[in-house]
């Protein structure tokens, strides 16, 4: 099961329970039934889930990237600086769907908006606390990653004179958060403030993308708010709650400590 079936000679690219119990008759075992196989795939811990798409990253210094980036959580938790992940979501009135409980028979109908309407949310959350600085917009561009920029000094250096740990935000290498705009903004902070880049196609080191995937499955998905207002008073309660809830968040983003 842990091998594609065109490794093995198959003319099939997934396995199913009446190809495998052929393929074990193939290879000499005892003939059995494909409910048989499918019994048997359940005890062993096998269940019918859909895959997720991949994509290695080209960056030739990943292996380096990812070993610097554990030596930011292990000094975060020595205290030697203050790591924040940080990372935009689209917030769409479409609603995305979600497998939920349904009876048996039935299918459940999720209405659609007239027309779609977006809004864009900005999010730095904190590696070792938790707490999660964030802010919404009509754009995704310079102008909001700055925004979010000014909220992280202002919240944790605000004092000019750069004392307490350096603050280091990990973000991923989108244009917004390399432009000209955002350089001279960071030039202005380099004394308190310095984003760290992850390698290119990597969005499995960010951890607050775990946050981005909670957020859509509490608020987003299989429902239609009535207006995008009303969407983001539903993500802004979200995040309220969890302003309550620290420990929630640093379980959610894989940090329990």
């Amino acid at each position: 099961m842990e091998q594609a079936p065109r490794a093995l000679g198959q003319s099939f690219s997934s396995w199913a329970c009446a190809p495998l119990a052929e393929y074990q008759v193939q290879q000499g075992q005892v003939r059995v039934s494909a409910e048989t196989v499918r019994r048997y795939l359940h005890r062993l811990g096998y269940a019918r889930l859909r895959p997720v798409l991949s994509v290695s990253s080209p960056d030739p210094d990943y292996q380096a990237k990812v070993a610097y980036l554990e030596k930011l959580k292990a000094w975060a938790r020595q205290g030697q600086i203050i790591l924040l992940f940080e990372d935009e979501v689209d917030l769409n009135l479409l609603p995305g769907v979600l497998g939920c409980w349904t009876r048996r028979g039935h299918q459940r109908k999720v209405p659609t908006p007239g027309q779609n309407v977006k809004r864009y949310g900005f999010g730095a959350v904190n590696y070792m606390t938790g707490q999660v600085l964030r802010r919404f917009g009509d754009h995704k561009d310079s102008l909001g990653f700055i925004a979010l920029l000014e909220r992280v000094v202002a919240t944790y250096c605000p004092d000019q004179r750069g004392d307490g740990p350096p603050v280091v935000l990990v973000a991923d290498n989108y244009i917004i958060h390399r432009s000209q705009k955002t350089m001279r903004t960071l030039a202005a902070y380099a004394d308190r403030l310095c984003v760290v880049a992850l390698p290119t196609y990597s969005p499995h080191l960010n951890v607050i993308e775990r946050l981005w995937k909670h957020l859509r499955r509490t608020v987003t998905h299989n429902h239609l708010f009535k207006s995008i207002t009303e969407l983001l008073e539903a993500v802004e309660q979200f995040f309220r709650n969890l302003d309550c809830h620290l420990a929630d968040v640093r379980s959610i983003i894989g940090n329990p400590e």
